[in-house]
């Protein structure tokens, strides 16, 4: 059978997309330093969600969700949203933005242990194959920490804590949603959220001391680049490509999170960081690619 045929219309989302997603890792670099976590995604998070909706009325959808799609909805954005929300803040506080944007594409590697364990999705000699190569590259970027820092690599576990968390929202998310995506979206951001907002408010006093134009424009971004045209992005493409297409969006991430993070914070890469993020592209590309000449 042939190639899908990919209409310029999703090639330039795509563009767009990994572009937003990827350069979004440093401007969070930016924001965090000057942010408590709570705040800074209790902010982005109900900010985007905010816009996601008026974006979403704007198209001429309904923004109610559907009386029966409200416990899978808040399910789904507990793990979408608060799980990886909160642990990609928290981790870019303790690693570089290049190396945590790296595990935390780890995902789709994590979603096949997740759709086994959860749904009985099989795991075929591909899938055990992106598995080995996901779990050396973490076994790369955790095993230097150990080396240079004598202790347990926190930060690197808690970033693959939001890609496992990013995991299991996935699967979660595989159902037929009677809901508009974009109001789907919309009300997931607001569940999500909600877990950080109560602690925000709670405990982080004067959170706005350190708050200078720089992290304005850092929030402003990630509200309106990284979360509303992201998500806008990703599920135009869905719309105009097959999703094992869309998916291989995701191989680029990585490399301009990297790369953006050595332009903007002078990050150094090193052999860890290239050999890691060349074996997650390898195991995203064994995942999610058809093999050439068969049926999508």
């Amino acid at each position: 059978m042939d190639r899908p045929h990919v209409p310029p219309a999703a090639i330039l989302w795509l563009m767009g997309l990994t572009l937003a997603w990827g350069s979004g890792w440093p401007i969070m670099k930016y924001a965090v330093s000057e942010l408590p976590v709570f705040t800074f995604r209790a902010l982005t998070g109900s900010a985007a969600a905010v816009c996601v909706l008026l974006l979403s009325a704007a198209l001429g959808h309904s923004i109610k969700l559907a009386r029966t799609e409200w416990k899978a909805a808040i399910i789904a954005g507990l793990f979408n949203v608060t799980g990886w929300f909160y642990f990609t803040a928290v981790g870019l506080t303790l690693l570089p933005a290049g190396r945590s944007a790296v595990l935390a594409y780890t995902m789709p590697v994590w979603a096949v242990i997740a759709g086994r364990i959860m749904v009985n999705d099989p795991i075929t000699m591909r899938k055990v194959l992106g598995l080995l190569l996901g779990m050396g590259a973490v076994a790369i970027l955790i095993g230097e920490d150990i080396v240079k820092f004598g202790e347990a690599p926190i930060g690197a576990l808690v970033v693959l804590g939001a890609a496992i968390s990013w995991a299991i929202g996935t699967i979660v998310q595989k159902r037929n949603w009677k809901t508009p995506i974009l109001t789907l979206i919309g009300w997931q951001l607001v569940f999500g959220t909600i877990p950080m907002a109560i602690p925000a408010i709670l405990f982080d006093s004067d959170p706005f001391a350190d708050l200078t134009l720089r992290g304005v424009l850092a929030l402003t971004y990630v509200v309106l680049i990284a979360c509303l045209f992201g998500y806008w992005a990703w599920f135009s493409v869905v719309r105009l490509v097959p999703t094992s297409v869309a998916s291989i969006a995701v191989l680029t991430v990585p490399l301009v999170g990297v790369t953006s993070s050595t332009l903007m914070l002078g990050e150094s890469v090193g052999l860890a960081e290239l050999a890691a993020l060349i074996l997650i592209t390898g195991a995203l590309a064994t995942i999610l690619l058809k093999p050439i000449g068969r049926s999508p």
